[in-house]
């Protein structure tokens, strides 16, 4: 059928009309929804705002209302601060650190120090020999304090002291151990060396056998193990790679102080009367950090020193060879010595008197938290020119399991055997440990 243009265009007309009123009531219908969803956003938004300015109101009219809650947890921050802060008048890094050590022990025969027997005396006179007790006098106390620069080196301070000083005269003074000083040093250490004045461990035999019994004073003193804290100035180098070298004058400690009673004043003794000091030297070969699965540390040392007695200057010396290893589960450790008139060391059980002997050790690291090791230690006199001395022979057997519960807490069960020969008689004495301490 034929259409002229003016009914053309009529046609398209009518088709619009129709279909715009077909779909306007369903465009009208999508555009209110959206209008809806946007008044309601935007109330959400208005109520957010006024809560808002409620808020500001309320601080406005009690400024520490909002700040409550912050302010007391900084008051509790500050308190707690102010009850663990250590600090120093020069306003340098303090730090404090201790062992709380208890130790539970038992002794077969009549030891000389019943917690850490180094000697085996004639029985008593009614026989009943054997002792049991507790204590807490090896617990200890210290702090480190970090220095100023001097040029690229740092300088550090470490002062310790324990409860093994002795006992008052009282009547429960086994519970109320006197304070010893144990260390109190200052160093200056560079990258490659290092100066320390103070009291120290001396040069000679570092090592000590494995033990938490013998915290205070190591086990083996008097039974090969060569021991003694005391002042001295010394100069540590590493010379090339792992090889190390000490050396430095030693106070003259001689070891022949024999007053039972207190003494406010160190007396007039060999060493002081000799008047000069001691020389010690240490050259070591260190691979690894100790304690490492795989470290060693290798040490010969010596010490050179003299005494007086009456008219005569009789000289004191010792050299001892110390080691220490550890290839992941296993470890060994010890030290042999030969030396004369070393009883200030524990030499010769001690006396004055030429000896030789040593100590040494195997240990098992079975885990991270428990280590076990059992060794053997003597001291044999070899001086045939004095035939009166009252002890010949020390010997000692030990073994301990450590636990640890965690790094800071740890537990021990030890035993030792020391045998104490003095003429004919061969003394026997078996001493049990129990330990618990922390660390702090």
């Amino acid at each position: 059928m034929y259409l002229s243009r003016n009914n053309n265009t009529r046609w398209t007309a009518f088709v619009c009309a129709a279909a715009l009123s077909v779909c306007q009531p369903a465009l009208a219908q999508d555009a209110m929804s959206e209008v809806k969803g946007e008044l309601a956003a935007l109330r959400a938004q208005v109520q957010q705002l006024q809560a808002e300015i409620e808020a500001l109101k309320a601080g406005a009219t009690n400024p520490a209302a909002p700040l409550a809650p912050a302010v007391e947890i900084i008051q509790a921050q500050i308190a707690e601060l102010a009850q663990t802060k250590v600090e120093s008048t020069m306003r340098f890094p303090v730090k404090l650190f201790g062992t709380v050590h208890a130790g539970v022990f038992a002794n077969s025969a009549t030891a000389n120090w019943l917690d850490i027997p180094n000697l085996v005396l004639p029985p008593p006179a009614d026989g009943h020999a054997g002792t049991m007790s507790a204590s807490l006098r090896q617990t200890r106390l210290g702090f480190t304090a970090e220095g100023p620069r001097i040029g690229s080196a740092s300088t550090n301070a470490v002062v310790a002291m324990d409860f093994f000083g002795g006992i008052p005269g009282f009547q429960t003074g086994q519970v109320m151990g006197l304070p010893r000083l144990l260390v109190a040093f200052a160093r200056i250490e560079g990258q490659r060396t290092a100066l320390e004045v103070g009291q120290d461990h001396v040069m000679l035999a570092p090592r000590d056998p494995t033990s938490l019994a013998g915290f205070a004073f190591p086990l083996l003193f008097r039974s090969g193990n060569l021991y003694l804290r005391a002042p001295h100035v010394r100069i540590e180098q590493q010379i090339i790679g792992r090889v190390h070298a000490a050396a430095g004058i030693v106070a003259p400690v001689g070891g022949d102080l024999t007053a039972t009673d207190y003494v406010f004043v160190p007396p007039a003794l060999g060493g002081e009367r000799s008047r000069r000091p001691a020389f010690q030297a240490r050259l070591s070969y260190r691979a690894g950090e100790l304690g490492d699965p795989r470290s060693l540390d290798v040490g010969l040392s010596g010490h050179a020193g003299w005494e007086r007695r009456g008219s005569t200057l009789a000289t004191a010396w010792a050299a001892a060879l110390d080691f220490v290893g550890r290839r992941d589960f296993v470890g060994v450790a010890g030290e042999v010595f030969a030396g004369d008139n070393a009883d200030a060391f524990g030499g010769a059980l001690g006396l004055d008197a030429r000896s030789a002997g040593g100590w040494g050790e195997v240990q098992a690291f079975p885990s991270n938290r428990v280590s076990l090791a059992v060794g053997f230690g003597i001291d044999d006199i070899r001086d045939a020119r004095r035939f009166t001395l009252p002890r010949r022979r020390n010997q000692s057997a030990y073994g301990n399991l450590i636990v640890s519960l965690t790094p800071e807490v740890q537990t021990s069960f030890e035993y030792r055997q020391l045998r104490t020969q003095a003429g004919t008689a061969n003394r026997l004495n078996h001493h049990f440990d129990w330990v618990f301490v922390h660390k702090f």
